[in-house]
């Protein structure tokens, strides 16, 4: 059956074991390099992490959240609560995300820009195509979600929720999940790709060992929700590879789960673990079948076949 796409795939494979973000890093004692390296993440991150937490500490209702992680009391004022607890969970997370790849670029002194888009500057038409791509893709798939029994009930459009406190859900869900989006897509498809790419290139263990880790930060007991993020991962590492950058995977990763925050249920719920059916998987398959077709498209745009002997020397 892909014997006809062979050819595609064996080129495929061989521009995304040439990228950036796996090329031209030499290390000298690499081991040695890596204790550091995680040494002092472990610190930067504490310290980032504390200090971004204890600056948006004074926010009216910020401690109580702090107080009580997990799913909040449903009612009318309840989007504000959510709304703080997603402003809570950013910037944690994002300034752990920034000690980590402060710690990279300290310990194998390099650029921070080497972990996220090296040779290159930023592209933010990637992360808009990364966004329009992934947005479209899960409303495709909510009439298979439906079909399949899940319950649709979109909490921007619930009328137990006051106006005014739906439009602050919508502001802090957008600014909140891309600062989260773009921390889990540094830590991942930045900084853990890179360094694994010094001990092997090839593209499709590089997705699974990321895929793998980036379901396991997550920590839920879940096999379904596990195989599903790990798959994510799997597609947001390729993605990476081949556009030699995180912009696409921070724009796809945003929209998955702003769409799930506005659409299905409010932001506190998320993380709650279920018990999900392996035919819950049908719609990421789907999902992972067209997001890599518009990866392929786009790499042809941004990979020059003539960088590659470059690229290999590098």
């Amino acid at each position: 059956m892909l014997a006809p796409l062979r050819p595609q795939i064996d080129r495929a494979l061989a521009e995304a074991a040439q990228s950036p973000l796996t090329a031209g890093m030499a290390v000298i004692h690499p081991w040695r390099r890596l204790a550091t390296f995680v040494l002092l993440a472990g610190v930067l991150m504490m310290v980032m992490a504390f200090a971004v937490g204890l600056a948006i500490s004074g926010l009216p209702g910020m401690r109580e959240q702090a107080a009580s992680p997990g799913p909040l009391p449903d009612g009318p004022l309840s989007l504000i609560g959510e709304s703080l607890q997603v402003v809570l969970f950013a910037s944690i997370l994002g300034g752990a995300a920034f000690g980590i790849l402060l710690a990279a670029a300290l310990t194998y002194r390099r650029p921070l820009k080497d972990f996220l888009w090296p040779r290159r500057r930023f592209d933010p038409a990637q992360m808009g195509i990364g966004f329009l791509a992934m947005a479209c893709v899960c409303i495709i798939t909510i009439p298979i979600y439906l079909a399949m029994g899940s319950q649709w009930d979109p909490p921007i459009l619930d009328p137990q929720y006051l106006d005014h406190t739906r439009l602050i859900y919508v502001s802090a869900m957008v600014l909140g999940l891309l600062v989260a989006a773009a921390a889990e897509e540094v830590v991942c498809r930045g900084v853990l790709l890179r360094l694994t790419g010094l001990i092997t290139r090839r593209p499709l263990v590089l997705c699974l060992v990321n895929g793998v880790v980036f379901s396991a930060i997550h920590m839920d007991p879940d096999p379904v929700a596990f195989v599903s993020r790990a798959v994510s991962g799997g597609i947001w590492t390729w993605a990476a590879l081949r556009l030699g950058g995180l912009e696409f995977a921070i724009g796809a990763h945003l929209a998955n789960n702003l769409i799930i925050a506005l659409f299905w249920q409010p932001f506190s719920q998320a993380g709650v673990s279920r018990d999900s059916a392996w035919i819950d998987l049908a719609p990421e398959v789907l999902t992972t079948v067209i997001m890599l077709v518009i990866v392929e498209r786009l790499a042809r745009r941004y990979v020059d076949p003539a960088e590659l002997p470059a690229r290999a020397a590098a």
